[in-house]
């Protein structure tokens, strides 16, 4: 086998045969071996019988060269090509050292800045249920694939209850102010001495009465406020429950989710244009399209009411925050749910609402009250005999979704 000659120094067009994978196509140049057996008989050292048989070694040892030296030249075009290719994948904020680098060691530089292109990109991620806070870790693949690790779950700070106490103004009945009792309203009202808590003595039942009167109308107009904003919310989310629920019935029917049904399905959908597909895939395409359009529903309904327009940062966030078919199956199917129990939970505030308004006239207190009388929205399990005992007592049921307190993931009962 041919080998590769030495490089010739002080030639300006002398290949460097540095690129190991340039270099198998040198030697195998046919030009180059023929130039080279053409040098070889040119230059032999056996007596020349005729002036015509020492010309035609002459012609030889020329025409060898010059194939030769045509091989070199190519091999030097190939070489620049390359180093031109590598150079241009230095990032613009190079530092100098990276480029004096990537201008010694084109091969090493290559390799190094693939595997920065292809290593996997890890970051913090937090996401609300409503209870608390999920966090953990999403490590996004070269390929745009997802994995979240939950890491753990930060509950919401119970909320303190508040005394509601009201303050009169004992030469002017309807000049009251009602507030909690720590607040700045309060306390500046006590400050003034222009109010007082209103006195049980007979001589002031009149004023106390009245008083009592206005501000029961103001609590009863504020908790009526409060009830109907909350209805007309239950009531636009009728509909997003419904694709909800239609997203877990596909789920639940094995229709696949994440990174490469995002990337073969445009070809089914050619495919089945053209006819490829038989009536099983069929079905499997429509199912991918039906949930791609409930999971895009759900995006815009996580905006807050009157926040104005979604930027595309905006819209790329709750993406990520809901179901999406980036996401494979198992964790959609846990964003579902989760989404679902969110729903209903307020659905069940507004019911505990309506029922402490019918009884109270009013929502002062509701907090508490809500408090001490609302189970969570999910359950945790720390040990393998709670889950045993929540399973057996009926407090989980098959489909529910609770955190397990020993992996620190969200898990659905099998």
């Amino acid at each position: 086998m041919a080998t590769i000659p030495r490089q010739m120094m002080g030639l300006p067009n002398s290949p460097s045969f540095r690129y190991k994978a340039l270099n198998p196509a040198y030697q195998s140049d046919p030009r180059r071996i023929l130039g080279q057996q053409l040098m070889q008989q040119g230059s032999s050292s056996a007596p020349v019988q005729t002036p015509l048989q020492g010309l035609g070694r002459l012609s030889s040892a020329l025409v060898g060269a010059f194939l030769q030296k045509g091989a070199i030249d190519r091999q030097v075009d190939r070489e620049d090509e390359r180093t031109k290719e590598i150079m241009g994948m230095i990032p613009a904020n190079a530092t100098p050292e990276m480029r004096a680098f990537a201008q010694s060691n084109p091969e090493a530089f290559m390799a190094a800045f693939g595997q920065s292109i292809f290593r996997p990109k890890s970051e913090v991620f937090t996401q609300d249920l409503g209870g608390g806070t999920v966090y953990g870790t999403q490590t996004t693949g070269p390929f745009g694939n997802i994995s979240q690790n939950v890491s753990g779950f930060a509950s919401k700070p119970k909320v303190q209850p508040t005394q509601i106490i009201t303050l009169i103004n004992p030469n002017d009945p309807t000049d009251f102010v009602t507030g909690d009792e720590n607040s700045a309203e309060i306390k500046a009202a006590l400050t003034s001495n222009k109010y007082q808590l209103p006195s049980k003595s007979g001589a002031n039942i009149n004023v106390n009465t009245k008083q009592e009167t206005e501000a029961n109308k103001v609590a009863a107009q504020n908790g009526m406020a409060q009830i109907g904003e909350l209805q007309k919310e239950v009531s636009s989310e009728r509909e997003l429950i419904g694709r909800l629920d239609i997203s877990m019935e596909l789920l639940k029917g094995d229709t696949q989710t994440g990174p490469l049904t995002n990337i073969i399905t445009p070809f089914k959908s050619l495919g089945k244009e053209l006819g490829f597909l038989n009536d099983k895939q069929v079905t499997e395409l429509s199912n991918i399209e039906v949930l791609r359009a409930a999971f895009a529903y759900q995006i815009p309904r996580m905006r807050v009411p009157g926040s104005g327009a979604t930027s595309d940062f905006e819209a790329r966030l709750f993406t990520q925050a809901t179901a999406n078919m980036s996401n494979t199956p198992e964790a959609n199917k846990v964003l579902v749910i989760g989404m679902k129990k969110l729903a209903e939970r307020k659905r069940e505030i507004l019911k505990m609402k309506e029922k402490y308004f019918e009884t109270n006239k009013n929502l002062l207190g509701f907090a508490e009250f809500e408090e001490n009388n609302s189970k969570p929205i999910f359950n945790k399990y720390d040990t393998d005999q709670q889950y045993d005992q929540a399973i057996a007592s009926g407090e989980l049921k098959t489909g529910d979704l609770f955190f397990n307190g020993e992996t620190r993931t969200f898990e659905i009962v099998e």
